[in-house]
C-alpha cells in the first residue's frame, strides 16, 4: 500500500472508530443533561517605549453533558473566543512554525476578532477519552513549559504581545483547532511507578487556510528560491500527534513533597503542494518537551521545541526555541500575591537564498518579571515589565527591541 493510501485508510478507520464510540451508548438510558458554563477574559494595558497600547482577549465555553446507564460519560463542548492581538505577520518558525498555510484559529469572520473557537464531542469511560471536532491537539492539551502567574501576558505561549517583536513559542500546537480526532488512555492506566503517566494521540486530516494572515499564510503567496510561487491550495495534511505526561509526587519529609510534571510531544504533518515542485518544502516535524518542579508555593521550569518548520533544507532545527522561569505564590485567595520571572529565546534559521521573505528568519530575545495581586477567587491584578530583541534581516527592518510596562487585569469563573 503506498503512503497515501495507508494515510486514507488510517484517516477512515480513525474517524469511524470515534464516530463509532460517540454514538454506542444512544441506546442506552442516560441521566439528565448536566450544562456547565466557564470562561476568562483579561485586559491589557501598556506603555511600549512610551506608547500606549491595550489588548482584550476572552475566552466562553459551554460542556452539556451526561453518564450513561453503563457508566459513559458523553457530551459536547462549544467555545468561542474574543482575540484582537495575533500580529499580522508570518512566524519564523514559532506561533505556527510553517511556511505553508498552518492550524486553523476557528471559524468566523475573517475581519473579526470574535470567532467560535471549538466545537467537538467526547466520550470518556473505562476505556479511556475520545474527542471529536475543532478543539486543541494533545501535543496543547499535554504541555509542560515554564510557570507564569499572568493571563495572557507571557515569555512564550503568549495571548498579548504588546511589543509585536515576541516570537518565542515552544507549544507544540501546530494544528491549532483544526477538525480532529484525540484518544487518550485511561488515566493510571499503567499502575505502579507508571500511574501518573498520561499518553494521547491525534489526528488531524487536513489543516486548510483559514482565510486570514493569521493562518501563516493566509494566500499561500511564499516564493522559493526557486522563484516558484505557492498557490493559495497548499496547505498541510495528515497531521499526527503523539503525546505524554507524567507527574509524580516526592515526600521530603513530613507532609512536604516534590512535585514533579515532565511532558513531550511529537507532531509531523505531509505538505500539500499545487502548482508547484518547489524542493524547498518537506514534511513538517517538531518535538518538544517540558519539566515543572513545584516545593509548596514555588514552583520553577522550562521547556524547548526544534522544528524543520517544514523546509527541507533542515533536519530538526529550522526553528529552536526555550523558555525557563520561576513563580512564587502565597496563595490563591483573597489579598495572595505571586511573583515571577520567566525568559525565553528563539531562533529561526535563514535559507541565506531568499530575499524575498525575509520576514519568515528572525532571533528572539525575552525577559520578563512581575507581580499579581488577589481581588478574589479567581479575580486578580498585576504588574509586569518585559524586554523583547528581534534581529531580523535589514529587508525586514533590522534589529528591533522593545521594553514594555503592562498592567493586567484577569478573571477565571
Amino acid at each position: 500500500m503506498t503512503d497515501t493510501g495507508l494515510m486514507t485508510g488510517l484517516r477512515t478507520l480513525l474517524l469511524g472508530a470515534g464516530a463509532a464510540v460517540l454514538t454506542a451508548g444512544a441506546a442506552y438510558a442516560a441521566d439528565p443533561i448536566k450544562l456547565d458554563v466557564s470562561g476568562e477574559a483579561s485586559a491589557v494595558a501598556g506603555l511600549v517605549d512610551g506608547d500606549g497600547k491595550g489588548d482584550v482577549n476572552a475566552k466562553l465555553s459551554v460542556k452539556g453533558s451526561t453518564v450513561l446507564d453503563n457508566g459513559v460519560e458523553i457530551g459536547a463542548v462549544v467555545t468561542g473566543r474574543l482575540d484582537a492581538d495575533q500580529p499580522r505577520q508570518m512566524f519564523g518558525g514559532g506561533r505556527y512554525s510553517g511556511m505553508l498555510i498552518g492550524g486553523s484559529r476557528g471559524v468566523g469572520p475573517d475581519t473579526s476578532d470574535a470567532y467560535l473557537q471549538g466545537a467537538y464531542a467526547y466520550a470518556r469511560g473505562s476505556f479511556g477519552q475520545v474527542i471529536v471536532g475543532r478543539d486543541a491537539g494533545i501535543a496543547r492539551i499535554l504541555s509542560v513549559s515554564s510557570p507564569t502567574i499572568f493571563s495572557s501576558v507571557n515569555v512564550n505561549d503568549w495571548q498579548t504581545d504588546l511589543s509585536g517583536l515576541n516570537d518565542v513559542h515552544t507549544i507544540n500546537d501546530f494544528t491549532g483547532y483544526s477538525t480532529k480526532l484525540t484518544y487518550m488512555p485511561p488515566a493510571n492506566f499503567l499502575g505502579g511507578a507508571l500511574g501518573g503517566l498520561q499518553l494521547g494521540v491525534s489526528y488531524s486530516p487536513v489543516l486548510k487556510n483559514c482565510g486570514d494572515p493569521l493562518c501563516a499564510p493566509q494566500g499561500g503567496f511564499v516564493i522559493s528560491p526557486e522563484g516558484v510561487m505557492l498557490s493559495g491550495d497548499s496547505h498541510w495534511d495528515d497531521a499526527i500527534e503523539a503525546a505524554m505526561y507524567y507527574e509524580k509526587g516526592i515526600k521530603l519529609g513530613g507532609s512536604d513533597r516534590l512535585f514533579v510534571g515532565v511532558g513531550a510531544s511529537f507532531v509531523t504533518a505531509n505538505d500539500h503542494k499545487l502548482a508547484t515542485a518547489s524542493s524547498l518544502f518537506d514534511n513538517y516535524e517538531a518535538y518538544s518537551v517540558g519539566l515543572n518542579l513545584a516545593y509548596r508555593g514555588i514552583t520553577l521550569g522550562g521547556s524547548v521545541k526544534s522544528t524543520n518548520a517544514g523546509l527541507a533544507a533542515f533536519e530538526d532545527d529550522g526553528y529552536l526555541a526555550f523558555d525557563a522561569g520561576v513563580t512564587f505564590r502565597t496563595g490563591e485567595d483573597e489579598g495572595d500575591v505571586a511573583f515571577m520571572v520567566g525568559v525565553g529565546q528563539s531562533e529561526a534559521n535563514s535559507l541565506g537564498a531568499n530575499p524575498l521573505d525575509p520576514t519568515l528568519y528572525r532571533d528572539t530575545r525575552s525577559a520578563q518579571a512581575g507581580v499579581t495581586y488577589v481581588l478574589g477567587r479567581g479575580i486578580t491584578i498585576g504588574a509586569a515589565a518585559q524586554y523583547t530583541e528581534s534581529k531580523k534581516p535589514v529587508a525586514a527592518g533590522g534589529p528591533e527591541e522593545a521594553a514594555t510596562v503592562v498592567i493586567e487585569s484577569s478573571i477565571k469563573f
